[in-house]
């Protein structure tokens, strides 16, 4: 090859790879647009007070969503701290990972709608067994083994609105 066949094959590449960039370059820009979610309304998060036992659901700074819940017993506390909704399931089962004869043993308990947010079990959830919500359930078969439970409702409310990604602040 000549030196000047070798440079026209060099610019020839350039080139042909310039004109490929323009050719991509909007088919990015349109998958970034896509994934742009600044326009989806404002932030969601979820916030539980344990010492009110209480849940509240916020989209930016406005609360849309407030219901009484029970969180963990003595022993079993609930985690505090900042979460996200890490899976959802609907319906499942729980199986107690304490054996039968420990005091913290429940039997297969069908959950209608549970949102995990931290691993090891810990989920948001109905608890359709709990009589009393909110401050006063003081007795252990009115808390639970670390999870937020709920009423049926708020627990179907709750999963029907937040997405896996949604922010859970757990505080005392």
């Amino acid at each position: 090859m000549k030196i000047g066949s070798k440079r026209f094959l060099f610019i020839s590449i350039i080139v042909f790879c310039f004109l490929l960039s323009i050719a991509i370059l909007p088919l990015t820009m349109r998958a970034v647009h896509a994934q742009d979610n600044s326009n989806s309304g404002p932030a969601k998060k979820i916030v539980v007070d344990i010492s009110d036992r209480e849940l509240v659901a916020y989209e930016g700074d406005e609360e849309v969503f407030h219901t009484l819940v029970t969180a963990g017993r003595k022993g079993l506390e609930t985690p505090t701290g900042n979460f996200s909704v890490l899976q959802k399931l609907s319906p499942t089962t729980f199986t107690s990972p304490w054996p039968k004869g420990s005091p913290y043993y429940y039997p297969p308990t069908h959950i209608n709608y549970a949102l995990a947010f931290k691993d090891g079990g810990y989920f948001l959830h109905d608890a359709t067994w709990i009589t009393q919500f909110g401050p006063g359930g003081t007795d252990d078969n009115q808390n639970s083994h670390g999870c937020v439970g709920m009423p049926l409702d708020a627990a179907k409310w709750l999963y029907n609105w937040a997405p896996v990604g949604t922010p859970v602040m757990i505080q005392l």
